[in-house]
């Protein structure tokens, strides 16, 4: 059994080894005998060898590898399959062990949706192979309406706006967050800015803002929430009957949607079952300063919550998913976002609990996973680098023992992971998982969240 090299366990905690037997695979391998899941064309490529090398595939054929003959590693894939790894495409994280986390579950790369320096030089450091995690991408910290605000830039103007988007492009960050608050004027310079830089841009909530048409905002990177179609344009309404106009004017923006259900599912579930629920959730995955965090600020509320907060909130949870059916079946793209470091929510258990719950909303099995991989991928500009098993692609990959498409649940502890042509089996995943919860470092969080502020 191979096990992770000190340098790569540094990763998040400092450094010590993680075992005493430090012998790592390396970046290639020969995975044979197994079922390739490809999820563009929604079919099962069958008793097939993938070839990786320096982190990519560079073959994929139905030839098998004697042990004798090969100049790499041989994997026996024992009639398993490999799905392209999971895309988060919204999440919170402010520590080193929620790289890890997330990759132990199949999430190969995260969108971060509320950026600040450090999250920078992880992600850099990722992509170096000097970091072990999920690859990221990092948006800039929000730049929304509210003036003083915590992790926010305010703008009210459209010179403001215009100012923070070049700031944080020349920072280094992968895209800007507007978010749903901005006046007309300084979402219109944001925008217009972004464009100019060719700098992506996501909003929280799919809507614009004043007289401003939700057209112009063609060629955002996505729009974030399921929710904030019922609290924007439907003004906290249910009435599916208005939904068919407003998906038309969201698909003349070409722009794809994170629904993000997974927190208003965990709030309501939490108002319904109360301290049952929470007990039910794995309070190791959060850090300290998010659970003092959310307890303080939101868990105490929904412990409270009255019968008729618990059915209104049913309702509109029922009514997040049929949002989400009808814009899937008005041809907009979506993306899986499950919005993991937020009220408790645990990352890489929230993206598979994401998944389940659009497939429970209507969508089948391709089509999550088209949401979690082909995509999450081509929004983020990387169709040609993750998202898909193909030859010259990153070796980003799930291996399971029985067919996802059957059952997603199997990709929540699948067998194994690759990551940048890194093989980890399942024990190993394990053992990282359980050396960064408890390694990790309550000041070092205190220290990202307010040290560039």
């Amino acid at each position: 059994m191979k096990f992770i090299p000190c340098v790569l366990a540094s990763l998040l905690i400092g450094c010590s080894a993680v075992s005493e037997d430090i012998e790592p695979l390396g970046n290639g391998f020969i995975l044979q005998n197994v079922n390739v899941v490809d999820v563009a064309n929604r079919s099962i490529l069958s008793s097939k060898t993938i070839r990786v090398e320096n982190g990519k595939i560079t073959s994929i054929t139905d030839v098998d590898v004697s042990d004798r003959l090969a100049d790499l590693p041989v994997i026996e894939g024992k009639g398993g399959y490999v799905t392209p790894g999971l895309i988060d495409m919204h999440v919170h994280m402010y520590e080193r062990a929620a790289y890890v986390m997330t990759l132990s579950h199949g999430v190969t790369h995260v969108r971060i949706m509320n950026g600040v320096p450090k999250q920078l030089e992880w992600r850099d450091k990722v992509n170096a192979g000097e970091m072990l995690g999920s690859s990221s991408t990092v948006s800039s910290p929000i730049i929304s309406g509210y003036k003083g605000a915590y992790l926010h830039h305010g703008v009210e103007t459209a010179e403001e706006a215009k100012e923070a988007v070049r700031k944080y492009h020349g920072e280094g960050y992968d895209l800007i967050k507007l978010y749903g608050n901005l006046s007309e004027a300084a979402l219109k310079g944001a925008v217009a800015e972004g464009k100019r830089l060719d700098m992506p841009m996501a909003k929280h909530g799919p809507h614009a803002s004043g007289e401003m048409p939700v057209g112009k905002l063609k060629g955002l990177q996505s729009f974030e929430h399921a929710e904030d179609i019922y609290q924007g344009p439907l003004n906290y309404k249910f009435e599916p009957e208005r939904l068919l106009g407003i998906i038309a004017e969201l698909k003349v923006t070409e722009v794809p949607l994170t629904p993000t259900l997974n927190i208003f599912y965990q709030l309501t579930k939490l108002s319904e079952e109360k301290e049952a629920f929470l007990e039910q959730t794995p309070k190791h995955y959060t850090s300290d300063i998010i659970a003092l965090e959310a307890t303080k600020n939101q868990v105490d509320r929904w412990l409270t919550a009255s019968d008729k907060m618990v059915a209104h909130n049913k309702k509109t949870f029922a009514f997040l998913q049929l949002i989400t059916k009808s814009v899937h079946e008005g041809g907009i793209p979506l993306l899986v976002g499950s919005d993991s470091g937020v009220l408790l929510s645990p990352h890489g258990l929230a993206t598979h609990t994401e998944m389940w719950l659009m497939k429970e909303a209507g969508l089948d099995s391709y089509e999550v996973l088209a949401a979690a991989t082909i995509n999450s991928a081509k929004a983020l500009g990387m169709q040609n680098k993750i998202g898909h098993i193909a030859v010259g692609y990153n070796a980003d990959f799930i291996y399971t023992a029985s067919d996802p498409i059957d059952d997603l649940s199997v990709l929540v502890e699948p067998a194994a992971v690759a990551k940048a042509g890194q093989w980890y089996t399942r024990g190993e995943l394990d053992e990282l998982r359980e050396y960064a919860i408890k390694n990790r470092s309550f000041w070092e969080e205190v220290s990202v969240l307010f040290g560039g502020m």
